[in-house]
């Protein structure tokens, strides 16, 4: 079976041990390797995965929707891997760009026990509008940030893969999640560990969403059907 905490602990294994969070890339520029969770729904999933990595010796980076679980957030926090704030205010303003900006200030406000560095918008595929155009008119360096998880890299340098739709790299259901260069064609995670234990992959920047990531069948087969019916709904938009 994909998607199970069982073979997201063998991609640690390929991956092997380090700091793989997106603040550490951007400021050392020493790692190869990215590990960015947008924890959309579901933040026992991401505690879960959270403390796999913890064992495994690898710190990512998890990215939270307002509002989100202080606990679980804080959890993650105290195992080393970085917070950032997933952010959808012109989604929330419905294009109103000076409304989403005032929006973002005031919803940064609740992540400041964790000095925060980095943020990542969330794409709503149903939504109308693209949170990163609010970016057109403002500069989010000025709230002390770093690097923002779709503006701040260089995709040619990098291979990015995204488990969107619950497929790897699937063009047909990422409506919103796409860096704008030709993604590494991959079936599934199985596939994905091989590529980087065979060294054809040395690089990645690889995105999770922990909701879709279960062990107990019942939660696996829910996060299944709902997915496919997602992805159906998503054909109908393109």
């Amino acid at each position: 079976m994909d998607f199970t905490l069982k073979k997201y602990g063998e991609l640690l294994y390929a991956l092997g041990k380090g700091d793989f969070t997106f603040k550490n890339y951007l400021e050392n520029k020493s790692s190869c390797i990215l590990l960015r969770h947008d924890v959309d729904r579901a933040p026992g999933n991401a505690l879960k995965m959270a403390r796999l990595e913890n064992s495994c010796g690898v710190k990512a980076s998890y990215y939270f929707r307002v509002p989100f679980d202080v606990q679980v957030v804080e959890r993650i926090a105290r195992r080393g891997h970085e917070i950032g704030y997933h952010y959808e205010c012109l989604d929330k303003a419905r294009g109103d760009v000076e409304k989403a900006i005032k929006i973002f200030e005031e919803e940064l406000k609740l992540f400041r026990n964790w000095n925060v560095k980095t943020i990542a918008m969330h794409g709503n595929p149903l939504s109308k509008w693209n949170n990163l155009d609010m970016w057109n008119k403002a500069d989010f360096k000025k709230y002390g940030l770093i690097g923002e998880a779709y503006l701040s890299v260089d995709f040619s340098k990098i291979n990015y893969f995204t488990d969107t739709g619950r497929r790897w790299n699937s063009e047909r259901f990422s409506v919103k999640d796409k860096p704008g260069v030709k993604l590494i064609s991959v079936k599934n995670t199985d596939e994905l560990i091989r590529k980087l234990k065979s060294k054809e992959i040395k690089n990645a920047y690889i995105l999770t969403h922990p909701n879709r990531w279960n062990d107990q069948l019942l939660p696996w087969a829910v996060e299944l059907i709902w997915q496919n019916a997602k992805n159906i709904g998503k054909g109908l938009l393109r």
